[in-house]
């Protein structure tokens, strides 16, 4: 009787999954690409998919929260760093401006995307994260923006709860604007008219 070695199993690296993973779903959108595809270009099987995330839904969502961990937190940290108000929004539209989208990552923005016009394949756990980054911001937007109000750093005479929203839908467009190639003198224009609204005379 022929006895068959079992050899050694394979692990299962989920750091390098979810990176790929959420690179596809960047890339062709998360309504564009079969699991199938993703299982080929991570180089695991179906089942193994499954027994590590519970299914398609499970690794999109794995991948969504890399994504915002990864690209979005790095706005936020420009946004809510101890500066003042107006020199870190600038930094955040510098960033979006110069350094955002690269040769290495030239894909529109999933986060923005997932926002505006969520993907009619995704599960509510997905949208929900989507949501509740949108209210983390606008929570944080809202309380530096009465900070700096506060410290008499910038001047507005609307609703705190609608220019935080404003400048929340613009910090999209410009991040949107910016990767279909718009011309920097173009969005460096509109940045300025952006936080004229802002500035105290």
């Amino acid at each position: 009787m022929k006895i068959i070695k079992k050899g050694r199993p394979k692990t299962f690296n989920k750091q390098i999954v979810e990176k790929i993973a959420m690179q596809a779903y960047w890339r062709e959108g998360m309504n564009n690409i079969s699991l199938n595809e993703i299982c080929r270009q991570i180089g695991e099987s179906k089942p193994s998919v499954y027994r590590e995330y519970g299914g398609e839904d499970g690794l999109k969502f794995s991948a969504l929260k890399l994504y915002l961990d990864t690209r979005v937190n790095i706005l936020s940290e420009y946004l809510f760093s101890e500066k003042p108000f107006i020199e870190n929004l600038q930094s955040v539209f510098n960033y979006l401006i110069n350094n955002h989208f690269d040769d290495d990552n030239p894909y529109p923005c999933l986060y923005n995307k997932e926002s505006w016009f969520p993907s009619k394949s995704m599960s509510m756990k997905c949208k929900n994260i989507v949501m509740e980054k949108d209210k983390e911001i606008a929570i944080k937007l809202k309380r530096h923006l009465k900070k700096a109000i506060e410290l008499n750093e910038i001047f507005i005479d609307i609703d705190i709860d609608v220019c935080a929203d404003y400048i929340h839908h613009q910090i999209k467009l410009i991040a949107t604007l910016s990767n279909n190639k718009v011309s920097k003198d173009i969005l460096n224009g509109m940045v300025h008219l952006i936080m004229r609204s802002l500035k105290k005379s």
